[in-house]
């Protein structure tokens, strides 16, 4: 940070532009983005096309909208979800004996063909039913907050599905300038909730969920980790000074009292002992840590908006999700360093990014500027506290950074500080030689570009590892590594 700076000062030092403006160029940006995208994909072999979709409400933010979800599934998935309704719905068996002789001997023609097919995939699986163990590694696509789709990983996710024998789910989040901080991290955390609400509906197992993403995807797949720790315990967190009335209600009811302290020298928790009892939308609780010092004084919210606000929040019930692990790719860390301090740590300057996108994601995504706090965790995880780290995020993490990328140095300070004995998480780290910030989304429509594969095979097998022993899952020798890809896939990367 600049000496003299604080963090809210980062980014205000140019003249903002008005957001209609930067509307504009952000749908000239994905226009032309679209454009390399597309470029990117038709190089041979084709990434594959998401399988299906959903559309999600979004619950956690305090914008009202949906969240659409793209899949991307193992070839047996259909077939082991067909298998899986037919066993779960005893209902039939009445149904059929209510039926006449024809329609009858047609079920019976169809239970046969079924049962056949079962015992056809555990003869090939060698384990039998696979529904409900799938692995799910739900992605974030990288822009700036501003640009790209749920599809422009489309590589990765055939990779991760071929490699891992694993459900992929591809979040497209509401972007700025239409939607700023926070609403992508709250889409990112309703995306897990909703996937480990679903999870028996979708064949997933809901104790290995990994989250995953690329540039500010990869920001979002450890912040939306630190957010969802907050929102399971109840734990309002100032990340802004004029917060929405969503967040009031929630600082109303669990205590608003939480220490900002920074990450250099101490960390921010909750008093061991501490507990909130709700009663009413109309008395907010206290937080009655024991010790000395007492506790917080009970906030008595008086806006309607935060009472009914508050209702809300007091009746929302959240699972125990837990995240097996994080991999992030090229991640955007620390936004209390300018972007002058990012550039002066690269070394090719004509391999950065330009600045007429630097600016524009960042007066995209930082608004209002007076009311965000650049160090908030949700921004900034790079200078979270230590204690949340700690207990926030999985302790299994995978990083990849690229050589010439002016986010390479906050991404092994990043390291560092989780690898260290206050935090004790286990980094598998890969700074990629010689490439520059997104080099796997080269837009030639030739061929994929060299060495992805190698490093995508690279983090498939940690996950694999992960994940532990698998249905199936068989590993072969390749030139680029070990593969796990079932016979007859096609490789999507090269």
């Amino acid at each position: 940070m600049v000496k003299g700076i604080t963090p809210k000062q980062q980014y205000k030092r140019k003249v903002p532009q008005a957001r209609w403006y930067l509307h504009l160029q952000a749908l000239w940006w994905r226009y032309l983005m679209a454009i390399g995208m597309l470029l990117h994909k038709l190089a041979p072999p084709r990434p594959p096309k998401p399988n299906f979709s959903r559309q999600i409400p979004s619950t956690i933010s305090g914008v009202e909208g949906s969240i659409l979800l793209q899949f991307y599934v193992p070839r047996d998935y259909q077939t082991q979800k067909d298998l899986w309704q037919h066993k779960m719905r005893p209902e039939l068996v009445d149904e059929e004996a209510n039926q006449d002789p024809a329609d009858r001997s047609r079920s019976r023609r169809v239970s046969t063909t079924l049962s056949t097919m079962s015992q056809t995939v555990r003869r090939r699986n060698n384990s039998g039913r696979r529904w409900g163990k799938f692995p799910v590694i739900i992605n974030f696509h990288g822009g700036g907050f501003t640009l790209g789709t749920a599809t422009d990983d489309a590589r990765w996710c055939g990779t991760v599905v071929d490699e891992c024998h694993a459900v992929v789910i591809s979040v497209d989040y509401r972007k700025a300038p239409e939607h700023p901080f926070p609403t992508p991290v709250e889409d990112g955390v309703d995306a897990v909730v909703w996937v480990h609400n679903h999870a028996e509906e979708l064949g997933v197992d809901p104790s290995k969920i990994v989250l995953s993403g690329f540039s500010s995807g990869g920001n979002m797949c450890v912040t939306v980790a630190l957010r969802l720790w907050d929102e399971l315990n109840g734990f309002a967190r100032d990340a802004e000074t004029e917060p929405n009335a969503r967040q009031r209600a929630e600082r109303a009811l669990h205590g608003s009292a939480t220490r900002r302290e920074s990450s250099s020298s101490s960390s921010t928790r909750v008093p061991d002992g501490a507990h909130v009892d709700i009663l009413n939308p109309d008395e907010a609780p206290s937080v009655d840590p024991p010790g000395e010092g007492g506790g917080d004084r009970a906030v008595r919210p008086s806006d309607p908006h935060i009472k009914a606000a508050a209702a809300t929040v007091q009746h929302r019930e959240l699972p125990d999700v837990k995240i097996r692990a994080l991999v992030p790719w090229y991640p955007s860390l620390d936004y209390t360093r300018t972007r002058d301090e990012r550039r002066a740590t690269n070394v090719r300057k004509d391999q950065e990014l330009p600045a007429v996108f630097t600016d524009l994601f960042d007066e995209s995504y930082l608004h209002p500027p007076d009311s965000i706090s650049l160090d908030s965790p949700y921004i900034s995880p790079g200078v979270a506290p230590t204690c949340l780290l700690k207990n926030g995020l999985p302790h299994d993490i995978i990083m990849y950074t690229c050589e010439f990328d002016m986010l390479l140095d906050e991404g092994q300070d990043f390291r560092k500080r989780l690898t260290s004995p206050e935090i004790g998480k286990n980094v598998i780290y890969k700074m990629v030689e010689g490439v520059p910030h997104g080099w796997d989304k080269a837009p030639n429509p030739l061929k994929p570009t060299p060495g992805v594969r190698e490093h995508y095979l690279s983090c498939c097998k940690e996950l694999r590892q992960i994940f532990g022993a698998q249905p199936g899952v068989k590993e072969h020798p390749t030139l680029q590594g070990p593969s796990a890809a079932p016979r007859g896939s096609v490789q999507v990367v090269r």
